[in-house]
């Protein structure tokens, strides 16, 4: 067995059955080994396509792979790599390199070598839970276990680069699965303090009289979502997630009462937890767009946050329990709450999660297509047949007012682009369902080329492209400026020409029509809805007033 063979054997066994990349000169001979041990890889038009599509992938699979070569095709993947990174997604990114027979000094420059031949590894230090160069045949088998092990683990990316004259360097085979348990030293090691932390947070749940259970992304990724929802039957307590985490709990289910958001999102969700006198969370990542630009008034003294590697208690920490660990033991020790399940709060007009202002109404025949109608159209969808991805600005406030099962976006890390690709990673992990991208005018221009991909790979995805000639969430935080205005292309003419069937729409009726064409059509569809800048989702409105405001964040949370 060669090394990249070893490399692939591994990548099988966690369950990867896709790569996504795109050759060059540095990894030629990696896609060689790919394709005699049968892996299948998707090329994608640029890498960030290839590193959202693969984060995508991730996020669905549990492990996604972007196959670079070295220089320039890394480099470009470093955006989405900084994604995943930020919203704990497990990409791993496996890049070509120069041979370790050329990297010692001379004065000839060997072409897409940045600074030195270390350049490449130390940038991706930065955006990695752990890199290597695999240089040595006899440590390399190590190597690509300690960073999978990692990657799968901590729910971050990895980087693993492989000098072309490593590529088929014989290696011995692996010994056996590879180990994503816990050791039992270290098992035994914590077993006191998880002990402590059952009996504490059993204590705060006991003594509480407005409980409420908080999902967060942390869910998803540690496939937990089986487990969290026994808890909250067994607790009997009423659930939110934050806005990483949407769909990590199934919001079709009696005890959901919608997304948080602060002061800027459905005001009963925010009295659930605000109001709580125990709010326990599990996985939640606490960010600035998550806690409604500090808007947040959960009581710090009421406050439980699993972490997927310790637990922060009112004002402790509990270090080095994984997150898997805490959730059975709650699982298997707290006694069950007693407590009826709660009617979750009604979302109020304009929430998250709650029919935009005039979405119960029908639209005036001919009236121009407005936010409220793209929110009531795609709410008539069925969630269980689609994979909904969202790109940054409106597209992901639109999102969030859906009631949905599968959810991606980089909400968080708000890189623009995310969408498109995000749909082929979609839906390429989970061909059951069909990918349904909601994307900005902006975003496309950045990464909409991966609709030919999606074409080519025989895949169905709706694409809803939001025209509103311009960077529309900028203006609205910033106000006008011709900065943010975008010449509009032929949106319609240019999906036509990648393979997709189009649409365009400027009243309700039309994007009632389109969406229903599409769904009666199985195919690739672009669907352009022609909207006014100066029309927002409910969600972004709150935002917009609340930036112009300029309301400062607290000192400290």
């Amino acid at each position: 067995m060669n090394l990249t063979e070893y490399l692939f054997a591994r990548l099988r066994e966690l369950g990867v059955g896709h790569t996504f990349g795109i050759p060059g000169d540095f990894i030629l001979s990696i896609y060689a080994v790919q394709e005699a041990v049968g892996f299948p890889t998707v090329v994608c038009s640029h890498e960030p396509g290839v590193g959202f599509a693969a984060d995508a992938y991730a996020r669905v699979r549990g492990l996604g792979v972007a196959l670079v070569t070295y220089g320039p095709g890394a480099l470009n993947t470093l955006n989405p790599v900084a994604c995943a990174y930020a919203e704990q997604s497990p990409l791993l990114v496996v890049s070509g390199g120069p041979e370790m027979s050329l990297r010692g000094q001379h004065d000839v420059h060997l072409h897409h070598v940045v600074r030195n031949y270390e350049s490449q590894l130390r940038i991706y230090r930065e955006v990695t839970t752990d890199a290597a160069v695999l240089e040595d045949p006899a440590t390399a088998p190590g190597l690509i276990d300690r960073v999978l092990r990692n990657v799968c683990l901590r729910k971050r990316p990895g980087y693993l680069e492989i000098p072309r004259d490593r590529v088929r360097a014989e290696v011995a085979p692996p010994a056996g699965p590879l180990d994503l348990e816990p050791s039992a030293a270290a098992r035994e090691a914590s077993a006191g303090a998880l002990d402590e932390v059952v009996e504490e947070i059993a204590a705060m749940l006991a003594g509480a009289k407005r409980p409420a259970l908080y999902v967060g992304v942390g869910v998803r990724r540690h496939d937990l979502t089986a487990a969290v929802i026994r808890l909250a039957e067994r607790l009997g307590l009423p659930v939110a997630t934050d806005v990483l985490g949407k769909a990590s709990f199934p919001e079709s289910h009696p005890q959901f009462a919608g997304v948080y958001l602060g002061a800027l999102g459905d005001p009963g969700v925010r009295e659930l937890l605000d109001g709580s006198d125990c709010v326990l969370g599990i996985g939640v990542v606490r960010t600035d767009l998550g806690t409604g630009y500090w808007t947040e008034r959960i009581d710090r003294r009421a406050r439980i946050l699993i972490d997927p590697d310790g637990v922060r208690l009112r004002h402790h920490r509990y270090d080095d329990l994984p997150i898997r660990r805490v959730v059975e033991a709650l699982l298997e020790r707290l006694p069950a709450g007693g407590r009826p399940a709660p009617a979750p709060p009604r979302p109020a007009a304009g929430g998250p999660g709650a029919p935009a202002p005039g979405a119960s109404e029908a639209p005036a025949p001919g009236g121009r297509l407005r936010v409220a109608d793209v929110i009531r159209e795609l709410g008539r969808l069925d969630p269980g047949r689609y994979s909904f991805v969202a790109d940054v600005g409106d597209s992901w406030f639109i999102g969030l007012e859906l009631r949905t099962e599968v959810f991606l976006a980089a909400g968080y890390y708000a890189s623009m682009g995310f969408a498109v690709p995000g749909a082929l990673g979609a839906g390429v992990a989970d061909p059951s369902r069909r990918p349904l991208a909601i994307v900005g005018d902006g975003a496309f221009q950045m990464t909409g080329t991966e609709l030919a991909t999606l074409v080519d790979q025989g895949l169905q995805p709706i694409v809803l492209l939001l025209n509103n000639s311009g960077y529309g969430m900028l203006e609205a935080l910033d106000g006008p400026s011709p900065s943010y205005l975008r010449r509009d292309w032929d949106y319609p003419a240019m999906a036509a020409a990648m393979g997709a069937r189009t649409a365009r729409a400027t009243t309700p009726q039309e994007l009632a029509a389109a969406l229903a064409r599409a769904e009666a059509e199985p195919a690739a569809w672009l669907i352009e809805a022609i909207t006014a800048r100066d029309d927002l989702s409910p969600t972004m409105a709150r935002f917009r007033d609340h930036v112009r405001s300029g309301a400062a964040p607290p000192p400290a949370m």
